[in-house]
């Protein structure tokens, strides 16, 4: 994807999670901010030239569904592009300070994904505030990194 398209997901995920109580919608509250935020990392990653932007959407690490002529997407290996998850795949590479501290912030918010989605842990308003403050801080350096990140 291309920052611009990021840029659409963001801005629209951040629509919804505003419509959503963190505690009575929390999975959902959960996966948008999640979502969000890995669309940051990965608009911030391209605008820094450490990955590409082609039209081509990851699937597992390192395999993305890759436009066809006619019109059907075809899983193929392909260079890094957009990551599913910080880590997954893991970005080789000089990673800018700032982006390297968005991504310190997404681990605080996925370091809650699995327990408290697949029911190991019950989500608190402690977690649902770490997770939004984590958030926050990813997409204020996002806006200071590329223009119109905030409309």
């Amino acid at each position: 994807m291309n920052v611009a398209s990021h840029l659409e997901k963001i801005r629209k995920l951040e629509a919804l999670r505003a419509r959503l109580d963190p505690m009575e919608d929390f999975e959902l509250w959960f996966w948008t901010a999640m979502n969000a935020g890995t669309q940051a990392v990965n608009a911030a990653l391209h605008d820094a030239g450490v990955t590409r932007t082609d039209d081509v959407f990851p699937t597992q690490p390192g395999v993305y569904l890759v436009p066809q002529p006619d019109a059907t997407l075809k899983p193929s290996f392909h260079p890094l592009g957009d990551i599913l998850h910080v880590g997954r795949p893991k970005v080789e590479g000089a990673i800018p300070d700032d982006i390297a501290e968005m991504m310190r912030k997404m681990e605080v918010i996925e370091h809650h994904r699995d327990p408290c989605i697949r029911g190991e842990r019950e989500p608190t308003r402690a977690i649902a505030d770490e997770c939004e403050q984590a958030l926050r801080r990813v997409l204020d350096i996002f806006a200071k990194r590329v223009p119109g990140a905030r409309s």
